[in-house]
């Protein structure tokens, strides 16, 4: 396939060096300082877990209309997303158009006009850039999740990440799945903004760990409440009621490993305006009569 990667963060760079490495022809659109160097290095991923460096030539192209594209991959954050509309509304013929990232309005949270057809996902990895290399790491209890379809472009991103070593989930559910999703990483982040961003300091605080436990699971009950399916499995048993004392245990430990660091302390250090706007997202898509204590707690007193 011709693809073309929109955003060369961890998340852009991680992901168009595994699909160009497996032979699809991966252009990056233009936007700054970052592609320029692209232009000289290519795309460089590291998985610091299995030591294994990916390296990958691609193309930056000045404008999104330069050529046709079988599959076009955002991952941009969303405060980002209005700054790339006008390149996107440009995009030629009738791409796949996969947005990678936080959105908790699903479709409703994307630009208006965006040519061909639209799909949703997350990406299955954390990680920082360093010196511009994409340091990262897959994230095992979450496989990067699609939108499922019978698209045989998404199929093919699909059969590709595997081939690589990614673990793929398609989903029926993808909007909720990102509302559920946005209560859960709001809430980590806030923990982590308390705490300095530093996950060994989390690790330790027991009490805003608690509250972290308590609070994400009251953020599930109100989606459920609204109707809202797609609650990822894993989070719904790790976050169960009864399971609170073993999800602190978890998390405790999770934070004070690697994992802590690049899966969440990185983005909530270097995205915290997308955040902060994620938790006034999950605060105001509740309803007034919902008693979400914790859960209103931690989210307003991280803003």
């Amino acid at each position: 396939m011709r693809i073309l990667v929109v955003g060369a963060g961890v998340i852009g760079t991680v992901y168009g060096a595994q699909l160009a490495a497996a032979g699809h022809v991966v252009s990056i659109l233009g936007h700054g300082k970052r592609t320029n160097a692209i232009v000289e290095t290519g795309l460089r991923a590291r998985d610091v877990v299995a030591d294994v460096l990916t390296d990958s030539s691609v193309a930056v192209l000045a404008r999104s209309d330069a050529e046709t594209f079988d599959l076009v991959l955002v991952a941009l954050r969303r405060e980002q997303l209005a700054s790339s509309a006008g390149q996107l509304a440009q995009l030629s013929g009738n791409p796949l158009v996969l947005f990678f990232g936080n959105n908790p309005d699903g479709r409703a949270g994307l630009p208006r006009v965006v040519p061909g057809s639209v799909f949703l996902g997350f990406p299955g990895v954390g990680g920082a850039m360093n010196a511009g290399v994409a340091d990262y790491a897959l994230i095992a209890q979450q496989p990067t999740t699609i939108q499922k379809a019978a698209d045989p472009r998404l199929t093919s991103f699909q059969r590709t990440l595997e081939s690589r070593g990614f673990a793929v989930r398609p989903t029926a559910e993808m909007s909720g799945w990102l509302a559920y999703h946005a209560v859960f990483v709001a809430s980590v982040s806030a923990a982590l903004y308390h705490c300095r961003t530093d996950p060994q300091r989390l690790a330790r605080d027991r009490e805003q760990l608690s509250l972290m436990c308590r609070a994400i699971p009251e953020g599930f009950r109100a989606l459920r409440k609204q109707g809202v399916v797609g609650l990822p499995h894993n989070l719904a048993m790790l976050h169960a009621r009864a399971m609170q004392p073993v999800a602190v245990r978890y998390w405790a430990r999770s934070m004070r490993s690697p994992f802590g660091e690049l899966a969440f302390a990185a983005h909530a250090r270097h995205a915290e305006a997308e955040m902060r706007a994620l938790a006034r997202d999950v605060l105001d898509r509740l309803r007034p009569e919902d008693r979400q204590v914790a859960l209103r707690e931690l989210l307003n007193d991280a803003d």
